[in-house]
């Protein structure tokens, strides 16, 4: 679930997310046969952009906003095996301008996550867990209509690092990075800029490194941390002076942010979940303040095997 500068900010809300909600970037794994359902929706609005390093408002877009409604699906095959599926309904529109407005399902995705490593000791619990995936386009959604696409259009692969320690099961911490390798696309020009014309209709899709690191509170009852992400392009062009964006300009950012889970009183399956994040710095981003909620419900198929390490 990766957007550009109409909503890059939710990738990060995703990631920071992750690290507290059954999701493929976080340190709270699922037990053998539990099911984990997630449904949220939220929001990334922006009035200024960085065009390069420049920020700058744009009076033909006026106030960007996204939303996104976001379904997912989390199976625990095992203790140390979890398997997640999500495929993302984007909507992006302006206040100002003429230029159309986009809206459609973005991109269907798959993780599987490993807990790989577990040391425990007074009271502190280390756990190492790798994560894999790829994302494909769900629509025949136009990539290089910029900032207004829902999505880049690219089929993506990657690879995460988590590491997850936690304090006689309260106070804990998660830091994770992860590298995500992006397919070329078909556009619907014959040349682009980069340093020079180039003379074709497929576009490279740069590569990005990103991370998060969370500090918080596991309760029986609640959870809630403190986050801060960051996301970065391996290569990738500036947008020129007053023009539009497109698939290869490098997007960089950092955002901090809040996040909370509180299982319902007599419902304990059941959670609502909230995040909130503010876009700190950027290249060719939007300065995003964004916002997720929704409820996550949990429930277990098989019977737990509580004798699994």
């Amino acid at each position: 679930m990766r957007i550009h500068l109409s909503g890059h900010t939710t990738l990060l809300l995703l990631l920071a997310m992750g690290a507290r909600a059954q999701m493929p970037a976080d340190g709270f794994p699922m037990q053998k046969g539990e099911i984990c359902v997630v449904a949220a929706a939220g929001q990334s609005r922006w009035t200024d952009y960085w065009e390069g390093k420049r920020l700058r408002d744009n009076p033909n877009i006026g106030r960007f906003t996204s939303t996104q409604i976001s379904p997912m699906l989390g199976w625990g095959i095992s203790q140390r095996l979890n398997v997640f599926a999500a495929l993302p309904y984007i909507s992006n529109t302006s206040n100002a301008g003429t230029m159309a407005h986009k809206k459609g399902w973005q991109d269907f995705s798959m993780d599987v996550k490993y807990r790989f490593l577990q040391l425990q000791r007074k009271g502190m619990r280390y756990s190492a867990f790798a994560n894999a995936g790829f994302s494909v386009p769900a629509s025949s959604y136009v990539p290089d209509f910029l900032p207004y696409s829902i999505g880049l259009g690219a089929k993506t692969a990657h690879l995460r690092l988590i590491n997850h320690l936690q304090w006689r099961n309260r106070l804990f911490t998660t830091i994770q990075t992860g590298y995500t390798a992006k397919s070329k696309i078909t556009v619907d020009r014959s040349s682009y800029y980069n340093d020079g014309w180039h003379y074709s209709h497929e576009m490279p899709v740069p590569d990005v490194w990103d991370g998060a690191v969370h500090a918080g509170y596991d309760h029986p009852h609640f959870r809630a941390d403190a986050h801060f992400t960051w996301s970065q392009s391996t290569s990738g062009s500036d947008i020129r002076r007053y023009d539009m964006p497109y698939p290869f300009n490098r997007m960089n950012m950092t955002t901090a942010g809040v996040y909370a889970l509180w299982r319902l009183p007599g419902f304990r399956d059941l959670a609502v979940i909230g995040n909130a994040e503010q876009t700190l710095s950027g290249r060719n981003v939007g300065k995003a303040f964004a916002w997720m909620g929704g409820l996550q419900y949990v429930f277990t198929l098989a019977k737990k095997d509580t004798d699994e390490k």
